[in-house]
Order: structure tokens, then C-alpha cells, then sequence
């Protein structure tokens, strides 16, 4: 199969899934609320994405490269992770006082992120922080940047797989921090070619949404 007709799947797949994750992922997560959560990135982000890699014949390990990565390189990608996400995030904080986020979408992340008991905080951890941090790299970082970095390039498929990335969060408040974010996940992925590593940093995100 060409690359560009991969990309061109690959994309397809994207949009698609997208749709059924804002349908049936939304109906889902209002009516199982954390559950629901944990459902749409599971099965109709990650393993759409590795099923769709087996079906064309891609390699999985080259796909999904995950390896134990050693403990130097893990400090670094947490110590580039703080210097990436907390200027973007004071970006952020900067553009909502000129565009605030609406007073219902503000009450609904406030109810998400609240915590009140223990196991109220591993379970928030486990679905709002680790899920998403295995899944969304297993079919951005693995699956569309290998697909748009071998059609387009890596600077190119790097910022693309940003895009979409930031797109796939529906939120045009945050767009400009998961644009961001995304470009640096996708950086982590071409520099050491790991997946575990942008794992880590973006759990590592996940937290300091979550906990900052």
C-alpha cells in the first residue's frame, strides 16, 4: 500500500472515530459518567487503532514501539515535560481572561477533577489521568504520526498529528495547549522512538491538570 494512501486511511479512521468518540462516546460518558470515560478511550480510540494496524499489515512493534526506557532518560522527559507544559499552560491561563471559558464548561472540569474521598482520587487518577495517557499515545503518537510522518515528514507529520490531536479534545479554549503539547509528544516520539516516554509525559500532564 502507498504511504500517502495510508495517510489517507489513516485520517478517514481518525475522523470517524472522532465521530462515534462525540456520539456514542458522549452519550456513554453521560450516561456512566468515569466509566464511560474509561470505555471511549479503551475501545473506540486505542483499540480501533491497533486493530486497524493488524488488519493492514503494519508492523505492530514498529507501529507501537514501547520499550522499558532507562531511568536517566525517564528524568529528563519529566524534567522537558514541566519546562514544555507550564508555559503553555500560563498561555493559556493569559488567553482565557481575554476569552473565558463559558461558566457551564467551567462547572462541568470543576465537577470532573473533584475529589472527596481517597478512593475518589486513585480511581480519577486511573481514568482521567493513566487511561488517557495509554491510549491517546497508542493511536496519536503511534499509529497517525507513523502514518503522517511517512507521507508528509516528520516536521509535518509531527505538527498534523498536533492538529488532530488538538482537534480530538473539542475544546477551542485549550486548543492552542494541546496544539502545543501534541507538537512535543510528537517530538518525544521521533527523538527516542518510544512510546513509553510519551506515556510518561503525558501522564505526567495528565497530573498536573489534574492535581496543579
Amino acid at each position: 500500500m502507498e504511504k500517502g494512501t495510508r495517510a489517507t486511511q489513516a485520517f478517514a479512521l481518525y475522523c470517524f472515530l472522532v465521530a462515534v468518540y462525540l456520539s456514542v462516546g458522549g452519550l456513554l460518558q453521560y450516561k456512566l459518567g468515569l466509566l464511560g470515560i474509561s470505555i471511549n478511550e479503551i475501545f473506540i480510540l486505542a483499540l480501533p487503532g491497533v486493530v486497524y494496524a493488524q488488519l493492514t499489515g503494519l508492523s505492530l512493534k514498529k507501529t507501537f514501539p514501547i520499550r522499558k526506557p532507562p531511568f536517566q532518560e525517564v528524568l529528563w522527559v519529566l524534567l522537558f515535560t514541566a519546562l514544555v507544559i507550564v508555559p503553555i499552560a500560563l498561555l493559556v491561563e493569559l488567553q482565557t481572561k481575554v476569552w473565558p471559558l463559558p461558566e457551564s464548561v467551567e462547572a462541568f472540569y470543576e465537577t470532573l477533577m473533584r475529589r472527596e474521598t481517597f478512593l475518589d482520587t486513585l480511581l480519577k487518577f486511573f481514568v482521567l489521568a493513566a487511561v488517557p495517557a495509554v491510549c491517546e499515545e497508542l493511536f496519536f503518537r503511534g499509529l497517525m504520526q507513523g502514518m503522517m510522518v511517512s507521507s508528509f515528514g516528520v516536521v509535518k507529520g509531527i505538527l498534523l498529528t498536533a492538529l488532530f490531536f488538538a482537534i480530538a479534545h473539542v475544546n477551542p479554549w485549550y486548543f492552542a495547549y494541546y496544539f502545543f503539547l501534541g507538537a512535543y509528544l510528537g517530538w518525544l516520539r521521533h527523538w527516542r522512538n518510544n512510546l513509553a516516554l510519551c506515556i510518561v509525559a503525558h501522564l505526567a500532564n495528565n497530573l498536573y491538570s489534574l492535581y496543579g
